[in-house]
């Protein structure tokens, strides 16, 4: 028999089903445009309407037209990340620059633990050309509060050290460049001194104003919040009503991380979708008790309109991050639905607004909160739909009819639908947050079913009533409300964070294990057919990952001044602990949070890693790894040596792997992994400069050769 036919059949007649797989396709035009060591030429924006015109052409042969529309999907998704590049494309800092005076725009003002941090527009840098000037720089002003800032809008300056965005630490790792490329935001920094008003600028534009707006009530409704409450739980309640979550301190993000509750730290679709459903249900409630209302309008419909224009606001209020864009556009394609009298089909609905926010927002894929977001509604719509035949949902009260009475039955029902969910959405979201942190929650699912009911039932309201109370000045005891929910959700996240074996740590996921374990998850949900399980394959294999997914045995930074070594006793080994806390807290997700001991702090005598002031010798598998502190030092390690990696120029160095300040600054991050008597060398950047968020860009793109 021929195989092909045993695919095929299936594959036709699950023909109502393609169309779910078009956000599939999208996203991996969008991968495989950021995958990309170059910058594709513009001219292959033509490939999306050619590719649909193609399509259009093809209609009636279907064979044909399915290939063409696969391809045009995948070039849409393709175009749409290229676009989106050139759009925002803004200079982006290099190399540090000041102290300096910077003068700019005050756009966002966000709260630390320890101070506040301002986002600043179209600045003036010293001397900086214009055209060497980022579009935004963000300043970290320690020991401030927000009353010490001035108002959006204004033009300040200040003194501030700034710095280019970190290259990601390893190869793998995040890349900070390119998630502020897509921001605009093109420098980090902090500032000393006071800040002080600068002469008014150019006038903004009405999107400038827009956004500005906005920007004012945050800050006002922070203010709100700061006036009646303190600390993490003040934090948590204005990240509900405004969206930021930076004040929000470590001793209370580590519990909520462990207890699988991060999602709660941060405004979350889950919010908005809240949001809307606490305004049409009680406005369609409220209107039913006016039979005037009741009997001649279309009240259904008003509260689907209010429900839109709820959720609309607080997408805008809270920054509008990936995760609340998707729940902005299903509410509203669903609330759309009821205006125009229509049904809309879950499953259509989520994989609508995934296209939707693909094609707004390309860069927003390859986040977590994208891809968290998206696969925990994904799968419960799924399961929801009967898509896998051993998980029917059914009514669980149905099974105990007649066993006790009708409320406990009930409320039994209730609980195992929050069990259920749960734990659905656990399972969805383990895959990426192995990805992306390394880590699972052993009690997650039991973390949500307590701290969801929660924040749905106890803080949205409150924060609803808080937004609608605020213009008149009594937002306080829903404020008070809304904290004291938030106070009890901490106390369950430390809760169940303290249970023993609360969380696992795993070392990173290769990026190739996740496209199996997505394409493995996909294939289990959308298809309903037997072949559905040939999705297990992928998936099983995906999830053996750490047994065959090796860790690199030594690590070091672009600068070449940070590096760490994994020891054989499980340890790793730090050149600097007390420096580059950021980079050392990277190293440790990416290999499993190992305990960590600084270079210096071994005993003289340890024979796989000695240093003193010449510098380091590494042991591993029969190969000799020299980290020379002074350049005299590093001749006779040359002579030695299998490699040696230095922050200074190596010249005329005959070791067989030579790493100097020229390779580190054309390759930026290295990891080598040792095996079999062998060094596998990788990097975090295959060529400098080849991408627009990549140092050395603007001198690569003007014809410079940068040394490469």
């Amino acid at each position: 028999m021929n195989p092909l036919l045993n695919i095929s059949g299936p594959f036709l007649a699950e023909r109502e089903r393609w169309s779910l797989w078009a956000p599939a396709i999208l996203g991996a035009g969008i991968l495989v445009y950021f995958w990309l060591s170059f910058e594709p030429p513009f001219w292959l924006l033509a490939a999306t309407p050619l590719l649909m015109a193609a399509a259009y052409l093809l209609r009636q042969r279907w064979t044909f037209f399915l290939a063409a529309s696969v391809l045009a999907l995948f070039a849409a998704g393709f175009n749409a990340a290229q676009l989106e590049t050139k759009l925002v494309e803004a200079p982006m800092l290099e190399r540090p620059i000041g102290p300096t005076g910077v003068t700019g725009r005050l756009v966002l003002t966000e709260a630390l633990p320890e101070g506040v941090r301002v986002t600043l527009k179209d600045p003036v840098i010293g001397r900086l050309e214009p055209e060497e000037t980022p579009k935004k720089v963000r300043i970290k002003l320690n020991n401030r509060e927000l009353a010490d800032i001035p108002p959006a809008g204004t033009r300040i300056d200040l003194w501030a050290q700034l710095e280019p965005l970190s290259d990601p630490v390893m190869p793998g790792a995040a890349d900070f460049r390119r998630l502020g490329y897509f921001k605009q935001l093109g420098g980090v920094g902090w500032a000393y001194g006071k800040i002080k008003p600068a002469a008014d600028g150019a006038p903004l534009s009405w999107r400038d104003e827009f956004g500005l707006a906005f920007e004012r009530a945050r800050r006002a409704l922070a203010d709100h919040v700061y006036a009646q409450l303190s600390g993490d739980v003040a934090a948590m309640t204005a990240a509900r009503l405004n969206g930021e979550q930076s004040a929000i301190s470590e001793p209370v993000i580590s519990p909520m991380r462990i207890a699988g509750l991060a999602h709660l730290l941060s405004t979350s679709g889950f919010h908005v979708t809240i949001m809307a459903l606490l305004v049409y249900f009680p406005l369609r409630f409220l209107f039913a008790l006016v039979p005037a209302l009741a009997l001649r309008y279309p009240i259904k419909k008003w509260a689907a309109f209010g429900a839109i224009l709820s959720a609309t606001g607080y997408t805008l209020l809270v920054g509008s991050p990936a995760a609340t864009l998707r729940s902005l556009l299903m509410t509203g394609i669903a609330m759309l639905a009821v205006l125009v009298d229509r049904r809309s089909a879950p499953m259509r609905l989520v994989v609508l607004s995934a296209a939707l926010v693909m094609l707004i927002e390309p860069d927003a894929l390859l986040g977590p909160s994208f891809q968290m977001s998206f696969a925990a509604v994904f799968c419960l719509i799924a399961y929801n739909e009967r898509a896998f035949g051993w998980a029917a949902t059914g009514d669980l009260s149905a099974h105990f009819e007649g066993i006790g009475p009708e409320w406990l039955r009930g409320f039994g029902h209730y609980l195992w639908v929050i069990a259920r969910t749960s734990l659905i959405a656990t399972a969805a979201t383990t895959p990426f947050a192995l990805y992306h942190f390394g880590t699972f929650s052993f009690y997650g699912f039991i973390a949500n079913m307590l701290a969801i009911p929660l924040t749905s039932f106890w803080v949205m309201p409150c924060i609803l009533m808080a937004y609608i109370a605020v213009p008149f000045g009594l937002d306080k005891l829903f404020i008070l409300g809304a904290g004291k929910g938030i106070a009890l959700t901490i106390w369950i996240a430390e809760t169940v964070a303290g249970w023993p074996y609360s969380i696992f740590y795993l070392p990173a996921m290769p990026a190739f294990v996740l496209g199996m374990l997505v394409v493995g998850g996909l294939w289990l949900c959308l298809w309903k057919r037997n072949w559905r399980w040939l999705g297990l394959i992928p998936v099983f294999i995906g999830a053996l990952y750490p047994f065959y997914t090796p860790k690199p045995d030594f690590m070091v930074l672009a600068d070449g001044k940070e590096w760490a070594t994994r020891l054989d006793d499980g340890r790793l080994a730090i050149s600097n602990l007390d420096r580059e806390k950021f980079a050392v807290g990277q190293w440790q997700e990416r290999l499993g949070m190992p305990e960590t001991v600084d270079v210096f702090q071994l005993p003289p005598d340890f024979d796989q890693l000695r240093c003193d002031d010449l510098g380091c010798v590494y042991h591993k598998e029969g190969k000799i790894l020299a980290m020379p502190a002074l350049e005299s030092a590093a001749l006779e390690d040359c002579e030695k040596a299998d490699g040696v990696i230095a922050p200074f120029s190596l010249k005329d160095c005959q070791a067989p792997l030579v790493i100097g300040d020229f390779e580190l600054w054309r390759h930026g991050s290295y990891a080598i992994y040792f095996k079999g008597g062998n060094m596998r060398v990788t990097y975090s950047r295959e060529k400098r400069g080849e991408r627009p968020w990549s140092v050395g860009w603007r001198n690569t793109r003007n014809g410079g050769d940068n040394g490469s």
